[in-house]
């Protein structure tokens, strides 16, 4: 009687495990299942995320993780159905959520969330420059940043830095953001200038001095030192500005 008693209190786990493993007719429950694996589940929502968010598709880099466990499904049609709420131009962390769907019903809700990055295109310097130094060719090259967060000041047209002023020192293989340089003017206060009016084949010149500063393309005063009159015109370069007649 002691040796049926252990017997079968050996027996019962294994009774049981076998009941987990077998349906009511004998079968095995992964005879009729299928398997949604955690690699399958990240490359869907990877492929989403690359449709969904709002980026030049060539510049986005986006690693998709889930965090939970292979799914056991029974047979039948597998749908994922992802959704992104709020904006679409999303950088850095983003959680996103994925519906399993079975014959349009919904079996299962995934968390996931997308690691994501862009390729900047930047200007950097070549060596270190001190405050004050003017921007010249040779000084900068472009390169490609890869970023999680989003870069708001970046300079992407070479005639953005061109002739700027650094107003901080600046180390070799920094990037140049918008506040790291100022925009020089082409004529200051004070400094004479050739006044130029043009009236189709007719051309008229006289000395002028600049009474304020100015950039290309800039209307700024200027004094006529012939006739002593200050008059408006445009900024060519720095040795000219032109007036019309």
């Amino acid at each position: 009687m002691k040796n049926y008693k252990k017997i079968s209190f050996v027996l019962l786990p294994f009774a049981l495990a076998m009941a987990l493993i077998l349906g009511v007719t004998g079968n095995p429950i992964w005879a009729a299942s299928q398997t949604l694996k955690i690699a399958e589940i990240e490359n869907f929502g990877k492929e989403f995320m690359l449709k969904t968010l709002d980026w030049d598709k060539d510049r986005l880099d986006v690693n998709v993780i889930y965090e939970g466990n292979t799914l056991l499904l029974p047979q039948g049609n597998v749908v994922l159905d992802c959704k992104l709420p709020g904006r679409k131009k999303r950088i850095g962390r983003v959680h996103f959520l994925c519906l399993v769907k079975m014959d349009g019903v919904t079996k299962k809700m995934l968390r996931l969330y997308a690691d994501v990055k862009i390729t900047y295109d930047v200007y950097r310097l070549i060596r270190s420059f001190k405050m004050g130094h003017i921007i010249q060719p040779g000084d900068i090259e472009l390169t490609q940043l890869k970023s999680d967060y989003l870069l708001r000041n970046i300079i992407s047209d070479e005639k953005d830095i061109m002739g700027h002023k650094l107003i901080r020192n600046l180390e070799e293989g920094e990037t140049l953001l918008a506040h790291m340089v100022q925009k020089v003017p082409m004529v200051k206060n004070g400094d004479r200038i050739l006044i130029v009016a043009n009236k189709g084949s007719l051309r008229v010149t006289a000395p002028g001095v600049i009474r304020q500063n100015g950039f290309k393309n800039d209307t700024v005063r200027v004094e006529n030192l012939q006739s002593r009159k200050i008059i408006l015109g445009t900024v060519i370069d720095s040795r000219t500005v032109q007036i019309n007649f």
